[in-house]
């Protein structure tokens, strides 16, 4: 019995990493094959304005709306809870450059990217997959694609590239409050001394990890919006599936997005 149960498990575990395998290379390709067409067509001087225009939208809808209020709450919050509560525990431990060293590590290149990603997963995400999905139902998509219109360039490639930029744009800002604000709570919650901490700041962030946290972030940013498309796209007749795509959507987007992060923490 206790073998059969084993037996059973493995088969499972089995199916589920062999089509975890299968969908993340479909979703390599069709990440890779929207980019390559988006950048081949965005040289060309006709399409240029569409594929701008569709881009500037999608920054907009993901970067700008998204700053007020909720980025800016959480990262009041992070700054209160973590960043000034950081600074006042560590600093009896160790020196002033260990605990900058701490909070640009875990507060700015680890934690604030990860938040921001959750963040456009939730809002921008689930919004591309169901806006995707429904397109599906209501026959638009096989519309365009009669009147010749390249989906992978017109649909799929803005969104890529506007919530990649999105998430790069937000990550920094994220950081950059986190940093800034949780120095001015514990200078108020402590002690006036603490202000040298801006200064030892500036000095402590290395130009090859600013290129690695701006490199996650494009990645994050890619990888949100090519599940959010890539599901959207999937749905195909019933309005029940559109759910069903973006709960996939963003499930996945989750799990990529940590086993990435954990990818750059090695």
């Amino acid at each position: 019995m206790f073998k059969i149960i084993c037996l059973q498990f493995i088969d499972v575990l089995g199916r589920i990493a062999r089509q975890s395998i299968s969908t993340t290379l479909e979703l390599i390709f069709f990440t890779t094959t929207a980019i390559r067409r988006g950048f081949s067509f965005i040289h060309k001087d006709e399409h240029n304005g569409v594929i701008r225009n569709s881009i500037v939208t999608q920054i907009i809808f993901s970067g700008v709306d998204s700053l007020i209020p909720t980025l800016l709450v959480m990262s009041i919050t992070v700054a209160f809870s973590v960043t000034a509560q950081l600074i006042i525990t560590f600093q009896t431990f160790g020196s002033e450059k260990e605990v900058i060293n701490l909070l640009i590590h875990f507060v700015a290149f680890e934690l604030s990217p990860l938040l921001t990603a959750i963040i456009l997963i939730c809002r921008s995400g689930s919004a591309v997959a169901v806006d995707l999905g429904n397109m599906k139902i209501n026959k638009e998509i096989r519309s365009l694609e009669l009147l010749g219109v390249d989906v992978m360039v017109y649909l799929v490639f803005p969104r890529l590239l506007g919530i990649s930029i999105s998430q790069t744009a937000l990550a920094v800002y994220f950081s950059t409050l986190s940093l800034v604000l949780g120095i001015f709570f514990s200078v108020f919650l402590e002690s006036a001394s603490n202000f040298k901490y801006f200064f030892i700041l500036i000095e402590s962030i290395a130009p090859l990890e600013l290129v690695a946290f701006l490199v996650k972030n494009i990645f994050f940013g890619l990888i949100i919006g090519a599940n959010a498309c890539f599901h959207g796209l999937r749905v195909q007749v019933s309005v029940t599936e559109v759910p069903r795509e973006t709960q996939q959507a963003i499930v996945h987007s989750l799990v990529m997005i940590f086993l990435l992060n954990a990818l750059f923490i090695l």
